[in-house]
């Protein structure tokens, strides 16, 4: 995801004139460059050469406009910086080529090689080195477009934009001196010889800067992916499986502060889990011991409450409840006469019979655990008001209190029912 943004808003008006600046200051550069590197150009007049390269300067304005217009759609494999660090270099190289065509034009005489710096400078100076400056503030334009918005594609890899800037930093500086010596050769300032010796020189410095940059950026790429992992193992819970890069830079700092985060949210969930745990045991306690005083009022022993919340479960998972089910009837079970506490001690322990008066007043102790249950949003209690008000209901639907039948009894009063008519 790119954010909604395109090239048309990272090319807004402030980063249009730094990037016209920097390529309008270019032609101070070319001016100096052309004139060491070629003794043709040289030996042309200053005005001259400053209006070719601002006839450049101008057609290159128009290559901007119109790539970044036809190109400002988002690409997928690139970031919207890139994109236009892309079409930049672009427009360089086609600012070469039209340098190359305007001197061929104006001046017929001078030979190939002549057009052909024209062109190189373009290359080493803008596609090279003011294209990397220009990727530098598209990538600050693009945060301050994306400051309050994530970023989530990450299809570029930072051993490559160093591996990038390294060479392009390292070479064209190489290629300029080489040159530079063919220019001196040319007029016959040094001779054949150490002209070639300079220019083996200036191969192998180019041979060495590539074999270096690509080891680096290996390194490097390897190194990140370290670290990637153990992001990765990290967000998968497998906080002891995190890697040290032995190195003294930033990223060694960053995986060992990475094994010693992991290790910390280790301690941390474990600390979690035991204070869980005994939140758990407390809740199963408090539901107990809510269920014990029910019970007690009517006479009836605390480890009844738990035989009925263990057999409850048995039997529920002997009637093809889940687990889970089976679990939430067991801690809900112990709930199911807790609308007692609401029934007088005169009807709840009489000793005979019940009077019908007696008894519709002792049948309201299911609707009142209901009552006293339904407003909890925990499942357990959730669960324990269906089982307080339903544990009565019978199959035939001569039940209390709604006189429910078959099936539209719930399936854990159900279960509990059947549970206490086997322990009678």
């Amino acid at each position: 995801m790119q954010n909604n943004i395109n090239i048309k808003d990272l090319f807004d008006f402030k980063t249009r004139i730094w990037i016209y600046l920097l390529s309008f200051c270019s032609i101070i550069f070319l001016q100096t460059f052309c004139t060491n590197v070629c003794p043709f150009i040289d030996g042309l007049q200053h005005d001259k050469l400053f209006r070719n390269l601002f006839i450049v300067f101008l057609l290159q304005l128009v290559y901007r406009e119109f790539l970044y217009s036809f190109f400002k759609e988002s690409k997928k494999k690139l970031s919207i910086p890139r994109q236009a660090y892309f079409l930049s270099i672009i427009s360089w190289i086609m600012a070469g080529i039209s340098a190359f065509i305007l001197h061929s034009v104006l001046y017929p005489d001078f030979p190939m090689s002549s057009h052909f710096r024209i062109f190189s400078s373009y290359l080493t100076l803008g596609a090279g080195i003011l294209a990397q400056l220009e990727y530098i503030i598209f990538e600050k334009r693009y945060k301050e477009l994306s400051r309050n918005k994530v970023f989530t594609i990450f299809n570029e890899k930072i051993s490559q934009r160093i591996l990038e800037t390294f060479l392009i930093f390292t070479i064209t500086p190489i290629i300029t001196i080489l040159l530079i010596i063919g220019r001196y050769n040319h007029d016959k300032v040094i001779d054949i010889q150490v002209t070639l010796e300079v220019f083996y020189i200036g191969l192998l410095m180019i041979i060495s800067a590539v074999i270096l940059a690509i080891t680096f950026g290996k390194i490097l790429k390897e190194d990140t992916k370290i670290i990637i992992n153990n992001i990765g193992n990290i967000k998968k819970g497998e906080y002891e499986n995190t890697s040290i890069i032995n190195r003294a830079d930033e990223l060694g700092e960053i995986s060992y502060a990475m094994r010693n985060m992991s290790g910390s949210i280790k301690d941390g969930i474990n600390k979690i889990e035991s204070l869980s745990d005994e939140i758990i045991n407390t809740q199963k306690e408090i539901i107990y011991t809510m269920g014990e005083i029910a019970e007690t009022r009517s006479k009836e022993t605390g480890n009844h409450v738990k035989r009925v919340a263990e057999y409850s479960k048995l039997l529920a998972l002997k009637l093809g409840l889940d687990e889970q089910t089976a679990e939430m009837l067991k801690l809900a079970s112990p709930m199911h006469d807790i609308g007692k506490v609401g029934i007088p001690d005169n009807i709840l322990n009489k000793p005979g019979k019940h009077t019908f008066e007696e008894f519709e007043i002792m049948k309201t102790h299911a609707q009142l655990g209901y009552e006293m249950l339904k407003h909890s949003t925990k499942p357990i209690l959730q669960a324990a008001a269906i089982v307080a008000r339903e544990h009565h209901e019978k199959y035939n639907a001569k039940g209390y209190p709604k006189g429910l039948r078959g099936e539209e009894i719930h399936i854990l009063p159900e279960s509990l029912q059947l549970q206490m008519f086997l322990m009678l």
